[in-house]
């Protein structure tokens, strides 16, 4: 009967010691995050500003600040660094081609601002497991979904599926938001964006974190160039 009882036991720690092994975090980067968060899309950003300062500052400047705190919609949110790499190469461009350069955030025009941060903004709320496979490879095959972003702009959502043990599609899934500057050019033209954080649930959507290191805020700096220079830059 003690023998019985010792062999049950341990047939049970087995089985617990590999239901944990089997868990895996499929997320890449900083991983998940904690799901729910009591408040506002833009209550979310303002609370963390060593992330997300520049983009509250970019919210206020194109007059979005409703659409954040009232409005059913999923964000994917660039942290500071994306603004500061794009102003960094703003500037050089800028510089060597003989124009003055930028020092702040509200030196460029509102409606620059509205125009590259509308697509990073959806209207209504999207998971992950709401968003259909991509793989940049197959793209054909699994070519993700093209939705408008709140202002209208076409971009690609799409989650690519790693592998892992010679398994293909079975590994860390990643949440992809692209950009494509020129839609006669499929793909050579892409500005793809990886998610670091997923499913982060406010009271009005979901916010997905971009990965910093990657990802240019406006994804085309020569768009954001020629913005610039279309609307005017604020001397301070």
């Amino acid at each position: 009967m003690k023998h019985t009882y010792r062999l049950w036991l341990a047939a049970c720690t087995c089985m617990v010691i590999l239901l944990s092994a089997c868990k895996k975090d499929y997320y890449q980067d900083t991983g998940t995050a904690k799901g729910r968060f009591n408040g506002s899309v833009m209550d979310y950003l303002q609370s963390k500003p060593d992330y997300f300062s520049n983009v509250v500052k970019v919210i206020g400047y194109a007059k979005m600040e409703q659409v954040f705190s009232k409005e059913n919609i999923t964000f994917f949110a660039p942290a500071n660094p994306c603004f500061d790499s794009s102003v960094n190469l703003l500037n050089k461009i800028l510089y060597l081609t003989g124009r003055d350069t930028i020092k702040t955030l509200d030196q460029v025009h509102p409606e620059v601002w509205r125009q590259l941060l509308s697509r990073y903004v959806f209207k209504g709320k999207m998971m992950l497991n709401d968003i259909p496979q991509v793989d940049f490879l197959k793209f054909k095959t699994y070519p993700g979904q093209i939705v408008r972003s709140y202002d209208g702009v076409p971009m690609n959502l799409g989650v690519v599926y790693g592998n892992e043990g010679g398994a293909e599609y079975v590994g860390y899934r990643q949440l992809h938001i692209s950009y494509q500057a020129d839609i006669s050019q499929p793909l050579s033209t892409w500005y793809k964006a990886p998610v670091a954080s997923v499913n982060i649930e406010p009271d009005n959507g979901a916010v997905h974190v971009l990965v910093f290191t990657q990802h240019y805020f406006g994804f085309d700096i020569n768009e954001f160039y020629n913005l610039c220079l279309r609307y005017g830059i604020a001397g301070k």
